[in-house]
């Protein structure tokens, strides 16, 4: 907190400096330029100081919480913490009777429930929605937390059509099931709905386009309801972290991924791209994933916020590099992001451009690191 004061200070010191002594070569910028570049600092600074001001938290005796995707990852953690704070924590489950579920059972106090629900059923939504109804008890459900997710790391031309379906029937409808299902609960309570989307959602990379779109679609759900919300004093927040060490980014889940979708792969289509090609696709998939941030608490101390705080953020950045890169990635021109994102993932030339191209991509390096880390 105390290094993200310090840059938030010198941003707006700097601009202070450019504005006032004018060295060159800001001085050569025209008057908008500066104004431009001046305001940009500013908001840099406006931005990392307002992530450090503590917010009040709301008292957690009567209130429930419903988190989905709580076998793993961040929801296992976010269930845990907001038991020990003293929510009523219903426990969204995909496998109720898995190791995951019964070590978060066995780690927390019989206020935590497990639920079991699969997002993409119908059903399974509508049954979850019954269980919390009938022991939430003098409760109000307080908030909805929308985590379960899944991922795709794969080129467009050997994603499959169900790939992309599959995505969008969890990351997108599961979503709209689970929040359609809990509003009328959340309209007693005048509480919240926690959406976890993704930078993803915010800029497409290479290979996140079907991930990508997912979270676009969640981001652009939560805009609608946040607005339509509003007259009933619903809250609507979204989460969007970088990459991180969670179950939906573990690395043979992924590549086995790929394989699959590459034998299943027109042969017209994997010809052009040529097997050096997808080997290398392969090699850059494990690079990045290497540098996936393996501190989860970051993340699920933003949710943990969203939960509790009197009046939280509509949206939640994790890491505060992660905030200036997004700040800074929205303000540059399309054909510089692409360059960028260029960059963080290189590749060899498909086969069928081997005698087309002058020149080469670059074959990816060890140190090569994922953009959002």
């Amino acid at each position: 907190m105390k290094f993200r004061t310090a840059v938030a200070i010198s941003l707006a010191g700097l601009a202070t400096v450019l504005y006032v002594f004018q060295p060159w070569p800001f001085s050569a910028l025209s008057v908008g330029g500066q104004l431009y570049l001046c305001t940009m600092l500013i908001g840099l600074s406006v931005l990392l100081l307002w992530s450090t001001v503590p917010k009040r938290r709301v008292d957690p005796a009567g209130k429930a919480v419903f988190i989905t995707g709580c076998d793993s990852g961040f929801g296992n953690e976010l269930a845990q913490q907001l038991d020990s704070i003293g929510y009523t924590v219903f426990a969204g489950c995909l496998a109720p009777d898995r190791e995951g579920a019964r070590a978060l059972k066995s780690s927390c106090s019989d206020r935590l429930k497990i639920v079991p629900i699969d997002v993409t059923d119908d059903f399974q939504v509508s049954q979850a929605v019954n269980f919390v109804k009938s022991n939430i008890g003098n409760d109000v459900l307080w908030a909805v937390v929308n985590n379960a997710g899944v991922a795709v790391y794969c080129e467009i031309e050997w994603c499959s059509v169900q790939e992309f379906q599959k995505i969008m029937d969890v990351n997108v409808f599961g979503i709209v099931r689970v929040t359609k299902g809990f509003l009328p609960l959340l309209r007693l309570s005048e509480g919240r709905v926690i959406n976890v989307a993704s930078l993803a959602g915010r800029f497409t990379l290479p290979a996140f386009a079907a991930y990508s779109m997912s979270k676009k679609a969640c981001i652009a759900f939560s805009d609608g309801l946040r607005q339509e919300m509003k007259k009933f004093n619903i809250t609507v927040v979204t989460i969007e972290p970088g990459l991180y060490k969670t179950p939906i980014t573990y690395e043979d889940y992924l590549i086995n991924q790929n394989i699959k979708s590459w034998a299943e792969t027109p042969t017209e289509v994997k010809k052009d791209y040529g097997e050096e090609y997808f080997d290398v696709f392969l090699k850059q998939v494990t690079l990045s994933l290497k540098q996936a941030r393996p501190n989860v608490l970051e993340v699920v101390d933003n949710m943990v916020e969203a939960v509790c705080a009197e009046h939280p953020s509509y949206r939640y950045v994790p890491y505060w590099r992660n905030q200036l890169r997004a700040f800074i990635i929205s303000s540059l021109p399309v054909s510089l992001s692409d360059k960028l994102f260029a960059r963080r993932f290189r590749m060899i030339e498909p086969e069928s451009r081997k005698n087309k191209s002058p020149k080469g991509s670059k074959t990816p390096s060890p140190k090569d690191k994922s953009f959002w880390n």
